[in-house]
């Protein structure tokens, strides 16, 4: 195991890597180089992987290096510029890059799956669920993206389930894996078993989880009401290699959670299903996949001492992508060119909504294209995305018909100055049409009031975003194996037409109802940072850090009528990590800095700021007591502190909890 950090980058020695990996068919994940938009090379279940974007690519090993399966938003708050919005009943993960959250600022996938369920409440826009002991990558982009899946303005997040080939150990024939953990602080305990098979026409996979808990106790020994979990999840994942050329596969999967969140227990599904196509000839002109997919997330309020008892809110997404991939030689210059079409829509329904609309739909259409000129040295990255967006309903004074177009581009000049630095800068637009839950608003606040109005004049935001870096790859900096990784990025981005709520204002809209609604703010919202990813390793000891300065001058985002957004003013993720005993064992440490920074209070547009910081170190450690078999331990928050997390509700986080567990493959 080793504490590693993956860059995605652009490279000239990327392209190269690109142009040899077109033909092949499909590679494991350890014989692909992950470097960005450009392809060079290919995930287990046959996905490309590209280069040309800021991105963090998370395998298997990152997910579990810290002693085994760690909670999402632990994961994802490691990163730079990535945050969440935590509530600690909810077991969605709401995703928050650059300062911006919910409603669809940044794109979300379940195995390609857009994950657009919304809730307009007390807490997060938008949250995804997927159970982390079934997940083999996680991969961030930030800022702008344009190709499949580019329907946000700060970035997008797409969790990978496991495949066959994570599972069988020689790569062919069949195999099996099990996952344990155990806790000490509330007793969390979670199972995953996975059997696959696999050989040189067909695999499959079939798995199942289960993880609960019964309420945390914070660093103060008190317990934490309603803090307890339990959720279970299936999968089932089938391909077929027609030839050397083509391939097919399946997949499906189901989430289910019972929880308490605004109030309510609720009962939650989670349910996708894919069917994905590759054609891949060898000709470096057409490198084609293809994918059909449907998602629906549904939950319902079970039990609680309020009218909402019987509420029933559902997303579902029906949707087709396809993209292909071309090499081509003009003159000195080499050309890779990425091109496709994403086609998807969204269909709400339920019961006793509240100020969330039950009924309504929302259609997306895109096109795009990504090509990639380099000689030598240079290398140009020029982008476009057109976007239609569509949006009917029935709010309570009449019907909704709106539709957006925007005309997306991004451009991207990197400079390789010698064979480990390489300066860019990447200048872009994003838009982000409003969603239903905006655009519909309706009803009271329970209790009274505040009533919500729709707003059918809702307007798009639009992201002009810049990014200026460098990327370091060198080795031999003090001994002869040492190497050094990493990426230096600034960021600005200024938000036009920013969507938040009225709220204390009145507003009065195009059917002469007045009330609280989802406004388009007037000017100009900016947000601007600095990033840092670096990743040393010398001898048997690894050193990761990711740094991130935020700088914003955006809005309340009022929580109540979408959650408070603004990212702590910096975060710190220390990790080091020692190897022993020919690689065997691994010992470690992970120290995290969270300060204060902006924040929103309930239902008031101001903004406050605090100097309240926080602290965390955790320890972790795994020894793989053969091939086929690893125990792991960690424990986080080592010195019992007490604190609430950023971006959450105001609940602590738990104190000191000691877990174990073990991974077996059979």
């Amino acid at each position: 195991m080793q504490t590693r950090l993956k860059l995605a980058t652009t490279t000239a020695i990327a392209l190269g890597l690109a142009v040899t990996a077109l033909p092949a068919a499909a590679q494991t994940a350890e014989e692909s180089f992950y470097l960005g938009e450009v392809i060079v090379g290919y995930t287990r279940d046959g996905t490309p992987i590209y280069a040309g974007e800021n991105t963090a690519a998370l395998d298997t090993e990152d997910l579990t290096r810290t002693g085994g399966a760690a909670a999402l938003d632990t994961i994802l708050r490691e990163q730079t510029s990535v945050f969440t919005q935590q509530d600690i009943g909810n077991p969605g993960v709401a995703v928050n890059i650059r300062g911006f959250e919910g409603s669809g600022r940044v794109a979300v996938a379940v195995d390609g799956v857009p994950q657009n369920f919304r809730l307009t409440g007390h807490a997060a826009q938008s949250a995804a669920y997927v159970d982390p002991n079934l997940l083999a990558t996680i991969d961030i982009t930030r800022g702008a993206v344009i190709t499949a899946g580019g329907s946000g303005i700060a970035g997008s997040v797409d969790f990978r389930t496991l495949s066959a080939g994570d599972v069988v150990l020689d790569g062919q024939g069949a195999g099996g894996l099990v996952r344990l953990s155990y806790g000490d602080n509330a007793h969390p305990q979670g199972g995953m078993l996975a059997i696959g098979y696999l050989d040189e026409w067909f695999d499959a996979l079939i798995a199942i989880s289960r993880n609960r808990a019964d309420d945390y106790s914070d660093g103060d020994g008190n317990p934490v009401a309603n803090s307890w979990t339990d959720n279970g999840s299936g999968l089932l994942k089938l391909g077929y290699n027609i030839g050397d050329s083509q391939r097919v596969t399946f997949s499906a999967m189901r989430y289910g959670a019972d929880f308490v969140a605004t109030g309510y227990t609720q009962d939650l599904a989670n349910t996708i299903y894919a069917l994905g196509y590759t054609l891949n000839p060898g000709d470096g002109i057409v490198n084609l996949s293809v994918n059909l997919y449907r998602g629906e997330t549904e939950t319902r309020w079970v039990a609680g001492s309020g009218s909402a008892v019987g509420r029933i809110l559902s997303t579902a997404t029906t949707g087709v992508n396809a993209t292909n991939i071309s090499e081509f030689a003009l003159g000195n210059w080499t050309l890779i060119s990425v091109n496709g079409v994403d086609y998807s829509y969204d269909r709400l329904a339920g019961t006793k909504g509240g100020v969330n609309p039950t009924a309504g739909k929302t259609t997306r259409v895109a096109l795009f294209t990504e090509n990639v000129f380099t000689s030598g040295p240079w290398e140009l990255t020029f982008g476009l995305r057109a976007n239609s967006y569509r949006i009917e309903g029935l709010a309570a004074r009449g019907g909704i018909h709106k539709s957006y177009d925007s005309l997306d581009p991004k451009l991207t000049v990197a400079y390789r100055v010698n064979d480990w630095f390489q300066p860019y800068a990447t200048v872009s637009r994003a838009t982000r049409a409003p969603t239903l839950q905006e655009t519909m608003l309706g009803g009271t606040h329970p209790g009274g009031g505040i009533g919500m109005i729709a707003n059918p004049e809702l307007q798009p935001e639009q992201s002009t975003g810049l990014e200026l870096g460098f990327n370091l790859d060198r080795t031999g900096i003090f001994t002869g194996d040492d190497r050094l990784q990493g990426r230096v990025n600034f960021y600005r981005m200024d938000v036009k037409n920013y969507v938040t709520a009225s709220y204390p204002g009145s507003f009065t809209n195009a059917f002469g109802d007045t009330g609280i609604a989802f406004v388009n703010l007037p000017g100009t919202a900016e947000t601007r940072g600095f990033e840092v990813e670096i990743a040393y390793g010398i001898g048997a000891f690894d050193l990761a850090l990711a740094y991130t300065r935020n700088m914003s001058d955006m809005p309340s985002q009022i929580p109540g009528l979408g959650a408070g957004q603004y990212l702590p003013d910096a975060t710190v993720t220390l990790t080091v990590a020692g190897h022993f005993l020919e690689d065997r064992l691994t010992i470690g440490g992970q120290y995290n800095y969270v300060s204060g920074g902006l924040y929103a209070k309930l239902y008031d547009p101001a903004t406050y700021s605090t100097d309240q910081s926080y602290d965390l170190v955790d320890l972790f450690a795994s020894y793989r007591v053969s091939d086929n078999f690893t125990i792991n331990a960690r424990i986080e928050n080592l010195f019992d502190k007490t604190y609430v997390p950023w971006l959450s509700l105001s609940e602590n986080a738990p104190g000191r909890t000691a877990y174990i567990g073990g991974e077996i493959r059979f």
